[in-house]
């Protein structure tokens, strides 16, 4: 799968889905070994939630403009997901029903080019995408021995399974098009563009917190080096790969009175500098050498009770109060992080 940004938007490719073939993307980073259906099933879950928080208060107008003649606009992205996930729904819900079933994909929207531009709303194409998110989390979740089964897709087997998880691949890497394409249609909104700030303290731990600061680390697609989650079930899964968070919000925090610090909520990189209100799905870090794009709120748990005076670790989910929240991050492109490394905002 080829990154269509900043080129042409390019259809739907079945490369890497075949039976016992790990599918792997240099540009993405995506590696289907890594995925588990439980995970896919939360990130399905996940997807309409993403796509409105990725472009809440952007001009609708704009997301429906294409920024070249070849290249899709953010909704034409949008559309392609959700196509992509009712189709592939259907092709493994055939295969989960008859083992060898022959499934096909006939829904590519084209090439972006002049002629094929279509207006989309943004209302309809979230619900879209919500709907379409749902279902596909629900089929991840459906138990059975029928996910080893096998169909065939033009002319090569192709695991139940394996079809499903390409799935991810196809919503996730469009996150990183987004990504790259929301942030000049929105500046201010995400974390002003071009905005230095600096990486404060590296934390990593053999599992547990608090993360101990550490002065360097390489960092790669699924996560820092030396660092492990003693709970492989909630953390560690891809869209998790790096954990931030604001040394600001641990300083109002702590002249509250509560006793916590940076790496003690289980961050692996204390940044300073940054407006952290403005931060949401999609936008773009590049801390020392290594591309960070944002993915998802960290849920807080009850290890973080400790670090609260009143034990009410709530307070810093997203839900609660979102410019105290921790994010979670995919590593698009991997390197070496440092204490003291300035930090781009929509690198």
């Amino acid at each position: 799968m080829e990154s269509s940004w900043p080129g042409a938007a390019r259809g739907h490719e079945t490369v890497g889905v075949r039976a016992n073939e790990a599918e792997i993307c240099g540009q993405c980073g995506f590696d289907s070994r890594r995925w588990r259906r439980r995970d896919a099933a939360d990130l399905f879950d996940s997807l309409g939630w993403w796509w409105a928080q990725a472009t809440a208060g952007v001009d609708p107008a704009a997301l429906d403009r294409r920024p070249a003649p070849a290249v899709w606009s953010v909704l034409e992205y949008g559309l392609h997901s959700a196509l992509a996930a009712a189709v592939i729904r259907t092709s493994v819900e055939q295969i989960l029903e008859v083992d060898g079933a022959v499934v096909t994909e006939d829904f590519d929207i084209g090439e972006a080019t002049v002629d094929n531009w279509a207006g989309l709303d943004l209302g309809a194409t979230l619900a879209d995408l919500t709907r379409e998110g749902s279902a596909l989390a629900a089929l991840a979740r459906r138990p059975g021995e029928a996910w080893s089964n096998i169909g065939t897709l033009e002319g090569s087997t192709v695991g139940a399974e394996a079809y499903l998880i390409h799935d991810v691949h196809d919503l996730s890497h469009h996150f990183w098009d987004v990504a790259r394409a929301l942030a000049p249609l929105a500046p201010g909104l995400l974390g002003d563009s071009g905005t230095e700030g600096r990486v404060a303290r590296v934390n990593v731990s053999d599992g547990g917190v608090p993360k101990a600061a550490v002065a360097e680390v390489t960092v790669a697609h699924d996560g820092l080096a030396g660092d492990r989650q003693r709970d492989r079930k909630h953390h560690g899964r891809p869209f998790q790969a790096v954990c931030l968070w604001s040394s600001e919000v641990i300083d109002e925090l702590a002249s509250f009175g509560h006793p916590i610090g940076p790496g003690c909520a289980g961050e692996n990189l204390t940044l300073a500098g940054l407006d952290w209100s403005k931060l949401r799905p999609g936008t773009l870090l590049r801390l020392g050498e290594a591309l960070i794009e944002l993915s998802f709120p960290a849920v807080p748990c009850r290890h973080q009770a400790q670090w609260f005076a009143d034990g009410d670790f709530s307070r810093i989910a997203f839900e609660v109060n979102p410019r105290w929240v921790r994010w979670y991050g995919w590593v698009r492109q991997p390197g070496r992080v440092s204490a003291g490394a300035p930090v781009t905002v929509g690198a």
